[in-house]
């Protein structure tokens, strides 16, 4: 089946502003690819416009790598905007 996923960051970055075509068998796959693909994008803006790494939590915030990655996580996590679209075939 063919989805159109978006994807993006909230807050100032704009929201879902990118979008493709997603091939999958089933809507819980083409969220998995929309998700991974906002994740990526907050990747490459670590260490920018505020948006820590998992190294500046644990300098930051004093805390050890378990404690860094949960929280490193749960920013990304606060961040992240996608949405899944299955495409329909007009006749």
């Amino acid at each position: 089946m063919t989805f159109e996923i978006r994807y993006g960051l909230g807050g100032g970055f704009g929201g879902m502003g990118d979008w493709e075509d997603a091939y999958a068998k089933t809507l819980e796959e083409a969220e998995l690819e929309a998700y991974e693909r906002a994740c990526e994008l907050y990747e490459s803006y670590e260490g920018m416009y505020g948006l820590r790494t998992a190294e500046e939590i644990m300098e930051e915030d004093d805390c050890s790598e378990d404690e860094a990655i949960m929280t490193y996580e749960e920013e990304r996590e606060s961040w992240l905007d996608y949405d899944v679209r299955e495409k329909t075939v007009e006749k």
